[in-house]
């Protein structure tokens, strides 16, 4: 059997998991309603899961590509339980 060269540890994985959590919730989100800059939010969001989920990867970024505030939102994301405003309920009827 041959020995893993490089295994991701388990802060990556978590921070991977907190990663795909950003993205979904933004995907998911309803945007009805809602003007650029509170959209905008949600861009950022789904950026800094993209991000969070390739931490670990052998050219994936690292602690120290991560700005203050990036570092601020996954705090607030993780500890506070923050998420962004929605917008309301999307009253379209056809897809």
């Amino acid at each position: 059997m041959f020995k893993q060269l490089h295994e991701t540890t388990t802060d990556q994985k978590q921070m991977a998991t907190i990663g795909r959590e950003m993205m979904d919730f933004s995907e998911n989100a309803s945007m009805a309603g809602l003007k650029d800059k509170q959209i905008a939010v949600f861009n950022m969001l789904s950026d800094l899961g993209a991000k969070l989920t390739q931490v670990g990867g052998l050219f994936g970024p690292r602690e120290e590509n991560f700005s203050e505030s990036e570092f601020e939102i996954v705090r607030a994301w993780t500890e506070d339980g923050w998420k962004p405003q929605e917008g309301h309920a999307c009253t379209r009827t056809t897809f």
